[in-house]
C-alpha cells in the first residue's frame, strides 16, 4: 500500500487537536505493510528466527537510512563485547539502509522488511510515528510466534557491557521485562519527545520478552489497540502491565539501564551498565550531545562507519568524571521533560494517583497533552 504525503498540519494551520484522527489516518491507510500475517510470511524474518537459538535471546534492533549513524556508532560501541553482534539482528526498513549495512557490516544478521510508510522522516506524534508503534508490535509478536525469546533494544544507547549476560530467569513468572523512565515509578522507558529527522530513533524503551502465552496475548492485545486508538506504546504498554492482567511485567533496575537522567547520578553512586542518550529536540542534537561528552565512536571523513577504537575504550575512564554533572551538559529538553517525569513520578507515589495514571491519563490523556 503506497504511502500518501501529508504536509505538517501546524503549518497549514489546521487546528492541532485535529492531529490524532489525521495520525489514525495514516495508519488505517498503511496498516496492512505491518500486519501480523504479513511479518511472519516475510522469508527474512523466518531465516532470522530459525537462527535464533532457543536458549539465547536475540537483540532486536529497528531502523531505517536515517538510523544508520546512529546505528553504527552503537555498532563500534559494541564491536568488542563478545556475543553482541552475533546475536544481534537488525530490522532495516528500506533498502537504503540494507544496502549500507550490507557494505560495512557484511556479517551481521539482517531482516529486511520494507515498509514505504516508514522509509523517510516522521516527527513524534504524527501519522506515521503511531504507524511505527505499531509495527514494532506486531514484529513482537511474530518473533513471539516461532517461540523465540528477544530483547527489543534502540541504538541511541552506551554499553559499559553485555546485555545477554543480565539473568532473566531469575524471576521465573516474568513473562516481559522493561526498562523504566525513573526509579520512582512503574512507567515502561520510551523515545516520548524525540524529532525524528536526521539520526532517527523510535518508540519505546529497552525489554525483554519469553515466548509465553501470556506475552503473546499481550502484544496482540498492544497491537489491536494502538491499530485504532492514538497513544504511545510506552504509555499504553505501561496500563496493560498495571490493569490488563495479561502478563506479568517485571522491571529493570534503573541503575542498569537509565536514560538522559543519569547526568544527574545514581542512586547507587556507580556508573550505570547501559545508558539510553535520549531527551533532545533538536536536530541531530543526540549524536552531537554523545560527540559532547565523549560517546561518539565514529571517525571524521568520508567513512561514517569507520570505528574511533581509541574513543571506544576512553568511555570507560571518562563515565564517572560525568555523573552528576547535569547543570554543564543538559539541554532544556533535558530539563523540560526531567519535569514531565517529575508529574508522573509524583502521581505514582500515592494509590489513588496510580490509579489515576494507569487507568485514564496513560492511555487517554497523554497524547493529547502534546498535541493540544
Amino acid at each position: 500500500m503506497q504511502r500518501r504525503s501529508m504536509k505538517n498540519p501546524d503549518k497549514q494551520g489546521i487546528i492541532r487537536p485535529v492531529r490524532p484522527c489525521m495520525a489514525m489516518y495514516i495508519v488505517w491507510q498503511n496498516w496492512e505493510d505491518v500486519g501480523f500475517e504479513r511479518l511472519i510470511n516475510n522469508p527474512s524474518l523466518q531465516d532470522a528466527v530459525s537462527e535464533m537459538q532457543p536458549n539465547r535471546s536475540g537483540l532486536v534492533l529497528i531502523l531505517n537510512k536515517h538510523a544508520l549513524n546512529m546505528t553504527f556508532n552503537w555498532l563500534c560501541n559494541t564491536k568488542s563485547i563478545p556475543g553482541v553482534h552475533e546475536n544481534a539482528y537488525i530490522v532495516t526498513l528500506d533498502q537504503e539502509s540494507s544496502s549500507a549495512l550490507k557494505k560495512s557490516w557484511p556479517e551481521l544478521k539482517q531482516i529486511n522488511i520494507v515498509v514505504p510508510g516508514l522509509k523517510d522522516p516522521f516527527n513524534y506524534g504524527d501519522g506515521y510515528y503511531q504507524l511505527f508503534y505499531l509495527f514494532r508490535a506486531n514484529l513482537a509478536r511474530a518473533i513471539l510466534h516461532y517461540d523465540r525469546s528477544f530483547w527489543m533494544i534502540q541504538q541511541d544507547t552506551y554499553w559499559n557491557d553485555n546485555l545477554l549476560n543480565i539473568n532473566t530467569e531469575k524471576e521465573e513468572n516474568v513473562d516481559i521485562l522493561f526498562d523504566r523512565a525513573s526509579d520512582k515509578g512503574p512507567l515502561v522507558a520510551g523515545t516520548k519527545h524525540q524529532v525524528i529527522y536526521e539520526y532517527t530513533l523510535f518508540s519505546g524503551g529497552y525489554y525483554h520478552a519469553k515466548p509465553t502465552y501470556n506475552s503473546k496475548s499481550y502484544f496482540a492485545k498492544l497491537a489491536k489497540d494502538i491499530s485504532w486508538w492514538y497513544a504511545p506504546d510506552n504509555a499504553y504498554m505501561t496500563s496493560l502491565c498495571e490493569v490488563s492482567g495479561l502478563a506479568k511485567c517485571g522491571r529493570l533496575s534503573f541503575d542498569l539501564i537509565t536514560n538522559w537522567q543519569w547526568l544527574q547520578g545514581t542512586s547507587s553512586g556507580i556508573p550505570p551498565k547501559f545508558i539510553q542518550f535520549d531527551g533532545e529536540t533538536k536536530l541531530g542534537g543526540k549524536l552531537a550531545k554523545m560527540r559532547k561528552i565523549g560517546f561518539y565512536f565514529l571517525t571524521d571523513g568520508d567513512d561514517q562507519s569507520t570505528c574511533n577504537i581509541t574513543s571506544v575504550e576512553n568511555t570507560k575512564s571518562i563515565l564517572d568524571s560525568k555523573i552528576s554533572q547535569w547543570d554543564k551538559v543538559a539541554s532544556s529538553s533535558h530539563k523540560q521533560f526531567k519535569m514531565y517525569q517529575d508529574i508522573v513520578d509524583t502521581f505514582y507515589s500515592t494509590r489513588i494517583g496510580a490509579a489515576v495514571m494507569n487507568h485514564f491519563i496513560l492511555p487517554y490523556a497523554h497524547y493529547c497533552m502534546l498535541s493540544m
